[in-house]
């Protein structure tokens, strides 16, 4: 027995050379394998970086879209790459209404120079001077164009009533000037003027008693208004005029009685007064 284990020892040497060999391979390869997990991990860590959430387009915009809600979304972005001027989620409703000024992108985050916003309206009351009143009445009851009038024109109104049995027509105001338009599909057009408090009172007067007329005129034409003339159409067309210089008719006396053939004759102012012939005066 002695002598078949000393002549099995030179075959088993290279067998356990061979073991050692791929134990020692397979341990080296392990230690490789944690060596290079190891790093990965610690590349990844360096590489990490924090990310926050910024508002960006949701689609391709041109210039000139007026943002809705629809246009936006929401898009985590790495802490370096955010540019200065960019959009909270919460700011939705500061972005919401303006306009872009420039092409975006989808997906591109908005920036704040992309944007205008429209200044905030005027106040009505900052239009009007002290002393002076904003009356407001619909446009269609002064039988303005509204889509013709705007702001800062001036306009002549004037009124139709009836008084003591004529219809009359005469001038009520003078170079108005137009605060404001407004109305739309869904609401009837108005217009606001600047009046002083009595010609308020007289428009809120005519508005009630009669039919308003406005008339435009140029923004130069500040210049007095010469006499307007009013009064019923008919004397306004000169229709009148005829009567108006007629005399009344009067009779002729002949001697103590009247002629039933001649008599009444009217008698013109720049005629002479004769007895027919065969008549004594």
């Amino acid at each position: 027995m002695k002598f078949a284990f000393s002549s099995l020892l030179p075959r088993l040497r290279p067998l356990s050379v061979y073991a050692f060999a791929l134990a020692a391979g397979l341990l080296a390869a392990w230690a490789a394998r944690e060596h290079i997990q190891a790093r990965v991990r610690e590349i990844e860590r360096e590489a990490e970086v924090a990310r926050v959430n910024k508002l960006v387009a949701a689609t391709d915009l041109p210039a000139g879209t007026r943002l809705q809600a629809d246009h936006l979304a929401v898009r985590d972005i790495p802490l370096p790459w955010v540019s200065s001027g960019t959009f909270d989620p919460d700011a939705v409703d500061h972005v919401v209404g303006t306009v872009l000024t420039t092409d975006v992108r989808q997906g591109d985050a908005l920036l704040d120079v992309h944007l205008a916003h429209e200044p905030a309206a005027t106040p009505l009351s900052d239009l009007v001077s002290a002393g002076r009143r904003a009356v407001t009445l619909p446009a269609d009851e002064i039988n303005a164009a509204s889509g013709l009038l705007q702001a800062g024109d001036l306009i002549d109104l004037y009124v139709s009533f009836a008084h003591r049995g004529q219809h009359l027509t005469a001038p009520l105001l003078q170079g108005v000037r137009v605060l404001a338009m407004s109305g739309g599909v869904d609401a009837a057009p108005s217009i606001t003027l600047d009046a002083s408090a009595q010609d308020a009172i007289k428009l809120v007067a005519a508005r009630h008693s009669g039919t308003l007329t406005a008339m435009l005129r140029h923004r130069g034409d500040g210049a007095a208004p010469q006499s307007s003339a009013s009064g019923d159409l008919a004397a306004l067309m000169g229709l009148d005029a005829n009567d108006a210089v007629q005399r009344p008719a009067v009779p002729i006396l002949y001697g103590d009685r009247l002629d039933a053939d001649l008599s009444p004759t009217v008698l013109e102012a720049d005629d002479d007064v004769r007895a027919p012939e065969g008549k004594a005066p």
